[in-house]
């Protein structure tokens, strides 16, 4: 506001001044910050969520009262417990990991504050096993889906309880048949005895017998 005042003095000519109020000023302002901010507000820096009045000098020479309604975001920070196969891996933002460890990830929120995110990530060894197997003639072995009747070495995936793969390797041997033809001549009354069999007449008979071998 503006008023005009005259003064007299004594011996003087009267003296006519303009005296101008100048409002207050004030501001208000609401600010919200990412947990670990700060707001410096003149002389005072602000770390909390809460209103705060902070007294400034303006430029004009008069007090600014600058009120702030701050709020502070809590941090963002997830944890997670993560379990992949040998040879898997796990990407978290921009990082990929293939090895068992706690690993500590900052992420870009929507928001715009950053998430920390904790990843327990255990990579499962790799199960592999090898067996040695012998067959006789006309035998078989199966692994998986897989059935296997001649000698070789042959390799099986298959998937474990644990939904990761078990990597098989059969060594087989297929004994090769015991076959054997003897030509045997006796005299009348006389009799051959072959296995649990005996004969007495002549002819061509075909007997299997169990080798030590099995």
């Amino acid at each position: 506001t503006t008023e005009i005042y005259t003064l007299s003095l004594h011996d003087a000519l009267p003296i006519s001044t303009h005296l101008t109020i100048r409002p207050a000023n004030t501001f208000t302002q609401t600010i919200t910050l990412c947990a670990g901010g700060s707001l410096t507000v003149g002389i005072n820096t602000h770390t909390a969520t809460g209103t705060y009045t902070d007294v400034l000098v303006a430029k004009n020479g008069c007090d600014s009262t600058a009120t702030t309604n701050l709020t502070i975001r809590p941090a963002n920070t997830f944890t997670q417990t993560i379990t992949v196969c040998s040879g898997g891996n796990l990407t978290v933002g921009t990082n990929t990991y293939t090895a068992t460890g706690t690993y500590s990830d900052v992420l870009v929120s929507k928001s715009g504050c950053d998430s920390t995110v904790t990843t327990h990530l255990t990579v499962r060894p790799a199960h592999t096993f090898t067996q040695t197997i012998t067959v006789c003639a006309g035998g078989s072995v199966t692994v998986g889906t897989n059935t296997y009747t001649t000698t070789g070495t042959y390799t099986d995936v298959l998937v474990a309880k644990n939904g990761c793969d078990s990597t098989v390797t059969t060594n087989l041997t297929v004994r090769p048949a015991n076959t054997f033809t003897q030509t045997i001549t006796v005299c009348s009354g006389g009799s051959l005895a072959v296995g649990t069999n005996t004969y007495t007449a002549t002819g061509t008979y075909t007997d299997v017998l169990v080798a030590k071998n099995g």
